[in-house]
């Protein structure tokens, strides 16, 4: 049994590609300014500067952490476990060295290295 129509994407003809352009849904907004990945690597960066200033993190520094309760330490770059930055110092601030995820809330000593 074949079934070569199961996608069924309408690009047969420029008629079917024209109602596909016209299609609201596939409107996406768009930076007036036309900064793209790079206006958007610049906002991250100006905002883990805030982040670091408000809450003491040394987010993207080689650091060597002390965590509550823990007597082992962890070394390597402090980042942040996600995309979305904390808006108060009420919120978690996830951050990560390599692939141990951790927040700053367990964190009792860290240290530049």
């Amino acid at each position: 049994m074949q079934n070569d129509d199961q996608m069924n994407f309408p690009f047969d003809s420029a008629q079917d590609r024209q109602t596909l352009e016209k299609d609201e849904r596939l409107d996406f907004p768009l930076d007036p300014e036309g900064r793209g990945y790079d206006g958007f690597v610049e906002d991250r960066e100006r905002a883990i500067e805030q982040v670091n200033k408000r809450f003491g993190a040394m987010i993207g520094e080689n650091v060597r952490l002390k965590f509550f309760g823990f007597d082992d330490e962890l070394s390597g770059k402090l980042m942040l476990n996600t995309l979305l930055l904390p808006e108060s110092k009420n919120d978690d601030v996830p951050l990560r060295i390599g692939k141990y995820p951790f927040d700053l809330r367990d964190v009792e000593n860290c240290v530049r290295i």
